[in-house]
């Protein structure tokens, strides 16, 4: 399903040094069309991918996972931003979040805060009613009680008790519903290629729920989901791309063919190896 069909520049936008308006990416930003229920935005560090999510994020609405202070300010910018572009849907979608490693790390300590807050509060409570019936202690402890009942059955493993890859796909099983649209910055950071493949499959799962996910990635394998729109950002310009060309896709097959010729190259001499001569007598 495609929701968000395309963004369009209402009038041209002021010069100068205001972000994010001045990025090179939202410069040169005319119009930008999505015709596959999956978008992959590449590009090298720095291209702008980044912030045309967070644009996209604020022009549609997408929850953030976390939020604190600097975030709000950062995204107040960018709502800003966006009121200078037209957001066109096919279809409104019955939800919508936006994913950021920083963001889910945020999401961890708070999760961790408020099950340990509740913790506590239960604690207090069986101190301050002890002596009285179970039924008062049962009703001053439901509100609590509820809250980790809650925070338990939310995701099929305690996020708290899984690596942060691990976390992080049951965190996104957790919030796969039928009709979302997905906005996720570079998810794979804390992902081994296989678990990349999982959070594919994942990917999948929201496509065939009717979902809509719209990605930046430097990830060869999230890169390679069939039939995706694959946008290449380089120089302020974003261009199609077929999957064979993307930088990332043709460094990595160089490298694995060619590796001990490039870090030759490169002056990467590594450890010496005992019985090379290059130790000390």
């Amino acid at each position: 399903m495609i929701y968000l069909r395309s963004l369009d520049r209402k009038d041209a936008l002021p010069k100068g040094d205001a972000y994010p308006l001045s990025t090179s990416v939202l410069q040169g930003l005319q119009s930008l069309a999505f015709d596959s229920s999956v978008t992959l935005l590449c590009g090298d560090n720095g291209s702008g991918k980044t912030t045309l999510l967070e644009l996209l994020a604020a022009g549609i609405g997408a929850t953030p996972i976390g939020e604190n202070g600097t975030h709000a300010r950062k995204m107040s910018a960018f709502r800003a931003a966006a009121k200078g572009y037209r957001y066109a849907f096919n279809k409104r979608p019955r939800s919508s979040f936006y994913f950021t490693a920083e963001d889910f790390s945020r999401y961890l300590d708070d999760r961790q805060r408020m099950l340990r807050e509740a913790r506590d509060e239960l604690d207090a409570l069986e101190e301050a009613y002890e002596g009285r019936s179970a039924y008062a202690r049962k009703l001053a402890s439901q509100p609590h009680a509820r809250a980790l009942n809650e925070m338990s059955g939310q995701y099929g493993r305690e996020l708290l008790q899984a690596s942060h890859g691990e976390g992080f796909l049951s965190f996104f099983a957790g919030r796969l519903h039928r009709g979302g649209l997905y906005l996720l910055d570079e998810p794979e950071g804390a992902l081994s290629y296989e678990n990349q493949l999982a959070l594919l499959a994942l990917i999948d799962q929201a496509v065939a729920a009717d979902g809509q996910v719209i990605m930046a990635t430097h990830s060869p394998v999230l890169a390679a989901y069939p039939g995706a729109q694959v946008l290449e950002l380089r120089e302020g310009a974003i261009e199609p791309i077929a999957y064979e060309r993307l930088s990332s896709v043709q460094f990595l097959k160089h490298f694995l063919l060619h590796h001990q010729g490039i870090l030759a190259r490169t002056g990467i001499v590594g450890v010496p190896r005992p019985g090379s001569g290059d130790g000390e007598e």
